[in-house]
């Protein structure tokens, strides 16, 4: 009995070590084969130190021409080298024997984030592999966010920044107790491997969805992006991190007060203004529905409608001074993410550290819709489908209609 067990362990052992050999055999055969490099360096691209964009135009450029480089590169020469320095400290250079500086990955970055060309294109300019800019453009985005974010793109943190914010709110737009302006942008891209029809959206494109809380200076001060892009603008809110801490009171929201001039002395909450898409609630107030309105509700919703413009307009300058955005991306969803994330952080950035990213006649201004920005898009960012998530609680209707009754009486505009 003891050697028919030991005969039946050693069958045991070579049938398991057979398998295993042949699952060893089968991987190495499906392996792909890794391309074989017809040359170290292209012909074309043999001259790069002495004749690619970088030395022979942009150095020059940022010299001696402040206009054309704030074209190029959306920022002034010292902001530019603010940028470059935070970066210097995390990008690191390989060594090798004509290794990239980081002042030319970063060059390479912003010329295909503002001008919005293909990796193809930057890579002819700048005499590099395509390999090789898909690299850069993947490793300074995400750098580009890391050296940014805490800096430039952090929610309010406490009551007294909320509150700040709204009183700019209604010093600017005449809207108390606003928040933010609450939309959702596409972002398209290719077609991803497998996915089906999940990042395919009413507009029968592919994209990520770009859902963004708007100041009243156009900086966005929470964005959520990567939600897929056949969610309406109502879902892709419903089911993101921001709104369930809204809703659990994890955002350090004002308390209810009264409204400043208000004869009506009753607390009324602090808010986000939103469109017709999003759901009504407690703190977010969205436009009465239908076409058939009340002088009194249709005044409401044009005053809504001004507040809620300003991320339109953030939305606005954010695709034309990187028109990148404005592409269909020819890349995979986690890059057009950082992309998209690094476009956000750039945009907070120059808004506060160089004005003529940003000049007043740029943006909308009361009474009037025609800023610059509109001028230099043939067609904006797509906005987002219809919502299904319209159900609102009678107490989020009461609020809305004091708030209205109160815009049409002691608040209205003079």
């Amino acid at each position: 009995m003891l050697y028919i067990f030991f005969v039946l362990n050693m069958e045991c052992e070579l049938a398991a070590l057979t398998t295993l050999l042949l699952l060893k055999r089968i991987k190495i055969t499906n392996k792909k084969k890794r391309r074989q490099r017809r040359w170290k360096v292209r012909y074309i691209n043999r001259d790069r130190q002495t004749k690619g964009f970088y030395i022979s135009t942009f150095l020059p450029m940022k010299i001696r021409d402040p206009s054309q480089f704030f074209k190029y590169t959306r920022m002034d020469v010292s902001t530019f080298t603010l940028l470059l320095n935070r970066l210097r400290r995390i990008v690191q250079v390989r060594k090798m024997n004509k290794p990239i500086s980081v002042e030319e990955r970063l060059v390479v970055t912003l010329h295909y984030l503002s001008q919005g060309s293909s990796m193809q294109t930057v890579a002819w300019k700048f005499k590099m592999g395509k390999s090789t800019v898909h690299c850069i453009i993947k490793e300074m985005c995400q750098a580009i966010f890391d050296v940014l974010h805490n800096d430039y793109l952090q929610p309010p943190r406490n009551e007294e920044e909320w509150l700040s914010i709204a009183t700019s709110f209604e010093n600017t737009w005449n809207f108390p107790h606003c928040l933010g302006a609450l939309d959702g942008k596409h972002i398209n891209m290719r077609a991803p491997n497998n996915s089906g029809s999940l990042y395919f959206n009413y507009k029968k494109n592919f994209s990520l969805v770009l859902l963004a809380l708007c100041d009243s200076q156009y900086m966005f001060k929470i964005v959520g992006i990567g939600a897929f892009g056949s969610s309406s603008d109502g879902g892709v809110f419903q089911e993101s991190e921001f709104c369930e801490k809204l809703q659990t009171d994890q955002l350090r929201i004002p308390r209810d007060a009264p409204i400043q001039g208000y004869s009506n002395q009753q607390d009324f909450p602090y808010f986000l203004v939103a469109d017709a898409e999003c759901p009504l609630g407690q703190h977010i107030m969205r436009p009465y529905p239908g076409h058939l309105l009340t002088e009194e509700k249709e005044n409401f919703n044009k005053r809504l409608s001004r507040a809620r413009r300003v991320v339109e307009n953030g939305f606005g300058i954010l695709a034309a001074r990187w028109r990148i955005l404005l592409q269909t991306i020819n890349a995979d969803p986690n890059l057009v993410e950082a992309i998209t994330k690094a476009c956000v952080c750039l945009h907070n950035f120059l808004r506060v550290s160089s004005p003529a990213y940003c000049p007043p006649d740029y943006v909308d201004r009361v009474g009037d819709d025609n800023g610059a920005w509109r001028r230099e898009l043939s067609q904006p960012l797509s906005s987002i489908g219809t919502s299904t998530h319209r159900n609102s609680t009678h107490r989020a209707l009461q609020l809305r209609d004091q708030l209205a009754f109160y815009l049409n009486g002691e608040g209205v505009m003079h």
